[in-house]
C-alpha cells in the first residue's frame, strides 16, 4: 500500500504468544485448530477469512491464538525505506509460525504494535509496544471487530499468546481476519485454537470480556 497512506493508518490504530500454550490454557479440550496467514497476493484490505471447521453452539468459549508477523517488507526492519527514517521499537528475528509470504524481522502480534519502520515523531509518541485493533473475529453473525481478550493484558505475552472471549452462535463458525491495506508485502502467520470456556474463565473480572454483568452470568452460559 502507499506509504503515506499506511503510516496515518497505522498511527491513528496505535495510538487510541503453539510454543506455551499451557501457560494459559485451562484444562478445557481443543475442539478446533487452524491457520491465519498474514500474506495475501492479491490487493485486498484484508487478508482471506480463517474459518473454524467446526459449528458453534449457543455458549461461551475461548479462542486461543499465537504468532508473529510483520505489516512491512523485510527490508524495512533492516534499512527503513522512505518514507520511514528508523526502525521504532524492537522487532523480534523471525515470525514464530511459517507464512507463504516467507519471513524476516517482525514487530506484530494479535494484540500489540511491538516494533515497526517510522518516523521520529509518531514514533516517541506512540511509545511501542501498544494495542491495536486490526485483528479481527466474526462469531458467526457477519460483524467484525476485535475481540476481547481475557485477562485484558497490558504487554506482550512472551511467546505472543492470547485468549480471546468468543461468544458462540449455534450451527455457525468463527471466522478471523486482518485488515491491511495492501496485504502483499506481509509475513508470518497465527496460530488459532478453540475450546469451550471453563469457570476459570469466568473467575475474577474475565466475564467482562464476554460482555457479561458478573461472573454468575458468565458461569450460567458455560456450555
Amino acid at each position: 500500500m502507499p506509504r503515506s497512506a499506511r503510516a496515518m493508518l497505522c498511527f491513528a490504530i496505535c495510538v487510541l504468544g503453539v510454543i506455551s500454550l499451557p501457560a494459559i490454557a485451562s484444562a478445557s479440550t481443543t475442539i478446533d485448530h487452524f491457520t491465519l496467514d498474514s500474506y495475501h497476493a492479491g490487493k485486498k484490505t484484508f487478508t482471506p477469512p480463517a474459518a473454524s471447521e467446526v459449528k458453534l453452539q449457543n455458549g461461551l468459549y475461548v479462542a486461543t491464538v499465537q504468532g508473529t508477523f510483520s505489516y512491512y517488507a523485510a527490508i524495512n526492519y533492516v534499512v527503513p525505506q522512505a518514507p520511514w527514517t528508523i526502525l521504532c521499537g524492537t522487532p523480534e528475528e523471525a515470525p514464530e509460525f511459517a507464512s507463504a509470504g516467507g519471513a524476516g524481522r517482525v514487530g506484530f502480534d494479535a494484540e500489540f504494535v511491538i516494533s515497526r519502520p517510522w518516523l521520529p515523531e509518531p514514533c516517541a509518541q506512540a511509545k511501542l509496544p501498544v494495542k491495536w485493533i486490526n485483528f479481527q473475529m466474526n462469531p458467526g453473525t457477519g460483524e467484525w471487530a476485535h475481540p476481547n481478550a481475557l485477562g485484558a493484558p497490558t504487554a506482550p505475552t512472551p511467546h505472543h499468546v492470547y485468549e480471546y472471549a468468543l461468544v458462540g452462535h449455534r450451527h455457525h463458525k468463527v471466522s478471523f481476519r486482518l485488515f491491511d491495506i495492501d496485504t502483499r508485502d506481509n509475513y508470518g502467520s497465527l496460530h488459532i485454537s478453540l475450546r469451550e470456556a471453563t469457570a476459570a474463565d469466568c473467575a475474577g473480572t474475565k466475564y467482562e470480556a464476554y460482555g457479561l454483568s458478573s461472573e454468575a452470568e458468565c458461569l450460567s452460559q458455560l456450555l
